[in-house]
């Protein structure tokens, strides 16, 4: 495969990329393992890994964790299953009188939006068993799933669906050129979209020969972004208000999903209210992003503060009262521990910071100034004299002044 990768970069400019590539990894007699298969166990894998990470930061238990990754990850998988399959058009010749298809994940299929929908209730259902708020098990999902399904697509790349828009006519690659599977290699055509796919292996889901625009390539781009948005506010989100970051995750992946399928050759359009430009998943886009509006509002509204870190973790299992409790005592201990901290004077601070002028511990008795520019100086704060005779002088001169 590396030979002739590099036999093509080295042949041919970039333009076009070929995909030789078997869905089969390895077969075992009749157990077959796909690279889609082996692109979820990725994703799922690498998901938790930053998952548990997110959580023990914010003071849940390994015990809290697993729990609630387990429940989710069923209902992900039978959520996107059947929101695919209730979206084919096939959908009773195929799907309900051949129920077997409808769980043959291993020719692919898969919607995330309904990943999304069931994941995020099952969550929403289960968290309070595990003693998490129910908003920041939304979270928790929301961040699983921002993360997981950038390394699933690579399971859509190699099979072949998810296809975008056809990118040109039919080509013929250079003879010899990734005959064998597995290969990847570029061909230089100006008639063909410079980064389309153009796949060979008989085994793919998509039509051999003919380049189509990456659509699965799209989405990784848009999951990256959404991504980078929100990887710096992961830990700060929850600790305002549980939730926000669920309702902004799903607000971005709706408006990703609304792009996307611009470019989305393989689904037909859906009319609906008199609109026929649109498809089903962009429909499902623009409901989503409303209720992400209405997410955040709620979100806001009955969301916590969530008060748990890594040094000082939620009580599992949860003393008597359940997470209501636990919630009220730890907020009541901050704030016990802020009141007991010493009082800071703003007026000391600034006074600190303004530079200072000490005076003489003797000032020069008063002197009468020149009248005529009306020009007389005198320290009111002039220290008293110790002897009686310089208190007469300090009369008499006082008296002339006044005369004066």
């Amino acid at each position: 495969m590396l030979s002739a990768f590099s036999q093509g970069i080295t042949a041919h400019p970039l333009g076009y990329i070929i995909l030789n590539i078997d869905p089969v990894l390895i077969r075992i007699g009749a157990l077959a393992v796909h690279w889609y298969g082996i692109a979820y166990i990725v994703a799922l894998a690498i998901g938790l890994r930053v998952i548990s990470r997110w959580a023990r930061t914010l003071g849940l238990h390994e015990d809290q964790i697993w729990g609630l990754f387990i429940w989710a990850a069923i209902g992900g998988l039978i959520g996107g299953r059947l929101y695919f399959v209730i979206q084919q058009r096939d959908l009773v010749q195929n799907y309900l009188m051949k129920p077997l298809n409808i769980i043959a994940v291993w020719n692919g299929g898969m919607a995330f939006f309904g990943a999304i929908f069931l994941a995020s209730a099952t969550l929403f259902i289960v968290a309070p068993r595990y003693g998490v708020d129910r908003w920041l098990a939304l979270d928790g999902g929301a961040f699983f799933g921002a993360v997981g399904q950038i390394f699933g697509r690579f399971g859509n790349i190699v099979n072949g669906d998810i296809l975008g828009y056809q990118a040109g006519s039919v080509v013929t690659p250079p003879q010899g050129l990734c005959v064998h599977a597995p290969c990847v290699a570029y061909v230089q055509d100006p008639h063909v979209l410079a980064w389309a796919f153009v796949y060979l292996n008989p085994a793919s889901f998509a039509p051999q020969g003919i380049p189509f625009q990456p659509a699965q390539v799209y989405e990784i781009g848009f999951n990256l972004i959404a991504l980078a948005l929100l990887f710096p506010v992961r830990y700060v989100m929850p600790r305002v208000k549980t939730g926000t970051f669920f309702a902004a995750y799903l607000a971005m992946y709706a408006i990703s999903q609304f792009i996307v399928f611009f470019y989305r050759g393989t689904e037909l359009t859906t009319p609906f209210l008199g609109i026929t430009a649109l498809k089903q998943a962009q429909w499902t886009a623009i409901f989503a992003f409303i209720a992400a509006g209405v997410l955040l509002a709620l979100a806001r509204r009955y969301g916590v503060a969530w008060p748990f870190t890594e040094k000082r973790p939620i009580a599992y299992p949860l003393p008597a009262g359940g997470l209501t409790t636990a919630l009220s005592a730890e907020w009541q201990t901050q704030a016990d521990e802020a009141k007991a901290r010493p009082a800071v004077n703003p007026y000391v601070l600034r006074r600190k910071s303004v530079p200072t002028f000490e005076r003489p511990d003797t000032l020069p008795d008063w002197q009468q100034g020149d009248s005529r520019f009306g020009a007389l100086r005198n320290d009111f704060n002039t220290p008293a004299s110790t002897s009686p005779k310089d208190q007469t002088h300090g009369a008499n001169a006082t008296e002339s002044a006044v005369h004066e």
